[in-house]
């Protein structure tokens, strides 16, 4: 069902929920690609089926992989061995950054392109270090960005240098592509500082999971291919879960998701100590994590350069917290689906926050809120986020709030069903 636009969200009493979110984006991606390069059929489990998902399935059937999927799976057979595609990536980072790795790995002629903003988001990079690995890029529109041409020998064993402090996607990328190179294998540099590198820990972990070698020690990787076909479950999507963390932080409630685990590579579970700072209970069983809100939220500085998607979420309830908040560690805020740094703090101060914007994330100070509709700028997790502002604020809603798809289509009605809404007194 299509949400009324703008979605009013109801003021909620405290949250007594358990719930289940999908499949992690971030680990599907990572293993549709990987599958393309094998030989044989591979069977990912509990994937999560949104926009971003499906775009990077769509591209790495066009580069000649068979792709088949069902609610509970995608059946990959690979390899992908097509000589000549053009990719249509849609809003999707993630996928543009894989599938220019991909094309770099297959002899071929391709062609990468998205949508308006994904012509906006930077590339030149990780084309310069395909470039250094035999490609030739050819810029089809403003150099350093989508739409661009890639023709590629395939990849041979080889050392390359990458610059991976606007995203650790540039050098996933080359990981993958690695993966495709026999021994003794491709040799991946990171110069400099690598943003949300807890991403690249995920990346090695999928490669190693459908064999690939991964030689690691800091800053340098060397992969050893080639992969085999395998069968790869997806953890739930740890950025989606910390949304409903977040809603019983903020209505001193209770919600328990099903199948996190704290141990989990992906960076988002580190919100979950973010939020016993701020005065949560979090507890961990077998099956999963319960987070318990406290009666008042805690202000606190944390760093989000391992969790960046989750730093919205943190922005919001710090809104609603006591004491003065510090984001820090979210530079590469600035290049995703929108300027979240500058955008964040402009919906922030439409509630009424009192907050200064830094070159790396906010400080944030309580002060009394209202409610407002809320402009997402076509970013998912803009949308997410604020829905928390709507539990404790009256008059709270969300524009456009159809950008969820992108990630998390069904967030909208789970959400719904989380909530305790008063009852209204007769008179």
């Amino acid at each position: 069902m299509i949400p009324a636009d703008p979605l009013s969200i109801p003021v909620s009493g405290p949250i007594d929920a358990d719930v289940r979110v999908p499949g992690s984006k971030s680990w599907t991606q990572r293993a549709l690609c990987i599958a393309a390069l094998a030989n044989g059929e591979s069977v990912i489990r509990g994937w999560g089926d949104n926009d971003d998902v499906r775009r990077c399935a769509e591209a790495v059937a066009a580069l000649g992989a068979k792709v088949e999927s069902s609610p509970a799976e995608i059946r990959v057979t690979g390899p992908a061995e097509a000589q000549k595609a053009e990719l249509f990536l849609g809003g999707s980072g993630t996928a543009l950054r894989f599938m220019l790795g991909l094309c770099v790995a297959l002899p071929g002629d391709f062609t990468l392109d998205g949508d308006a903003r994904l012509r906006e988001r930077p590339i030149g990079d990780l084309a310069r270090a395909a470039s250094h690995l035999g490609a030739a890029i050819r810029w089809l529109g403003k150099e350093g960005f989508p739409p661009l041409r890639v023709s590629s020998f395939g990849l041979a064993p080889k050392s390359v240098l990458v610059e991976a402090g606007v995203s650790s996607q540039f050098l996933s990328a080359l990981l993958i592509a690695g993966a495709a190179v026999e021994s003794p294998g491709l040799r991946v540099k990171a110069a400099g500082e690598i943003a949300s590198a807890s991403y690249v820990e995920m990346t090695v972990e999928a490669l190693r999971k459908f064999g690939v070698r991964v030689h690691a020690s800091a800053g340098d990787w060397n992969v050893i291919g080639p992969p085999r076909a395998t069968e790869f479950a997806v953890e739930p999507d740890a950025t989606g879960a910390n949304y409903f963390f977040a809603a019983a932080a903020a209505t001193g409630g209770r919600v328990r998701v099903a199948g996190i685990s704290r141990k989990s590579l992906q960076g988002d579970v580190e919100f979950l100590g973010v939020l016993e700072r701020m005065g949560c209970g979090v507890f961990e069983d077998a099956g999963g994590v319960t987070v318990r809100g406290p009666s008042a939220l805690k202000g606190v500085e944390a760093d989000f350069s391992r969790m960046p998607d989750s730093a919205q979420t943190f922005a919001v309830l710090a809104a609603m917290a006591t004491g003065e908040s510090r984001v820090r560690g979210a530079t590469n805020l600035r290049v995703k689906e929108t300027d979240r740094l500058a955008e964040t703090a402009a919906e922030l101060r439409r509630l009424g926050a009192d907050l200064d914007i830094h070159e790396d994330g906010w400080t944030i100070r309580p002060r009394p809120l209202r409610g407002a509709t809320i402009s997402t700028h076509g970013d998912h997790r803009m949308a997410m986020s604020f829905a928390l502002a709507g539990l404790r604020l009256p008059g709270v809603a969300v524009a456009t709030p159809g950008v969820v798809a992108k990630s998390f289509p069904s967030f909208w009605e789970l959400f719904r069903s989380t909530l305790v809404i008063p009852q209204q007194k007769e008179s």
